[in-house]
């Protein structure tokens, strides 16, 4: 298995509310792990080029990379409002040997702040992100930079 694979595995299989892995809300973990690494230890977890698609962080890279994969399944079902939405779910035996104790760290950290949110606080806190906060729409989001610069405004 991949990093990549290994961490939405470990989103899976961790994430206490399994019926809240849509596939925003899950492409979204990954963007906050991302994020958070970026902050912590000046790199990403994954190798994904964020883009600023229209309101947030979106890319097809994590939804994509699960598609063919007999260990995921994306079970499709209803909001509360009726419209369509799709349950991210991992069925394999979970190995994350591809991930190490800081990935796990910065993974709990991230299922720890946000699982408890409704999905519009939770995207209100995405969107609250300094990436998304003072990047331009359609732009490319290097999250390494942008926490350098994040880090010298709080510091000064």
């Amino acid at each position: 298995m991949d990093k990549l694979h290994s961490i939405i595995a470990y989103l899976c299989v961790n994430y206490p509310y399994k019926e809240d892995l849509s596939k925003a809300r899950l492409t979204k973990l990954v963007y906050l792990a991302d994020w958070f690494s970026a902050l912590a230890d000046n790199k990403q977890l994954t190798n994904i080029n964020w883009l600023f698609n229209h309101y947030g962080p979106y890319v097809d890279d994590v939804i994509d990379s699960i598609k063919f994969n007999p260990k995921f399944n994306i079970d499709r079902t209803s909001t509360m409002y009726g419209t369509e939405k799709s349950i991210i779910g991992y069925d394999g035996d979970f190995l994350d040997s591809n991930l190490t104790p800081r990935d796990k760290q910065i993974l709990q950290l991230v299922i720890t702040k946000t699982s408890t949110m409704y999905f519009n606080d939770f995207i209100n806190y995405v969107y609250s992100t300094h990436p998304v906060q003072t990047s331009n729409r359609y732009s490319n989001l290097d999250l390494v930079s942008l926490a350098h610069d994040y880090k010298n405004q709080v510091n000064h």
